[in-house]
């Protein structure tokens, strides 16, 4: 049982920080092409996989207060997403 809650606070952890990660990199200022590149991939991993981690989780059958945490990992990795690629 120790194992299955490990489990579930590693996809709680993943879930709650991958959207505020994609949104702190989108405040870092880059001049070079390369590393502009760079940050956009992570950004869209951190964003995909906070998405990814919270339909899952509404898919699921679970309280309404996890529901609610999986929403607002979505709205996050959501904005992230809209700050880095909206036109400037």
């Amino acid at each position: 049982m120790e194992s299955l809650a490990l489990l579930v606070t590693i996809i709680f952890l993943v879930l709650i920080l991958s959207g505020p990660l994609a949104i702190a990199l989108t405040f870092v200022k880059t001049t070079k092409r390369w590393a502009n590149i760079l940050k956009r991939i992570f950004i869209c991993q951190f964003s995909a996989i906070g998405i990814g981690l919270g339909v899952m989780l509404l898919l699921q059958g679970i309280p309404v207060g996890t529901k609610l945490l999986a929403l607002s990992a979505i709205a996050v990795s959501a904005y992230a997403l809209k700050r880095e690629f909206k036109r400037k």
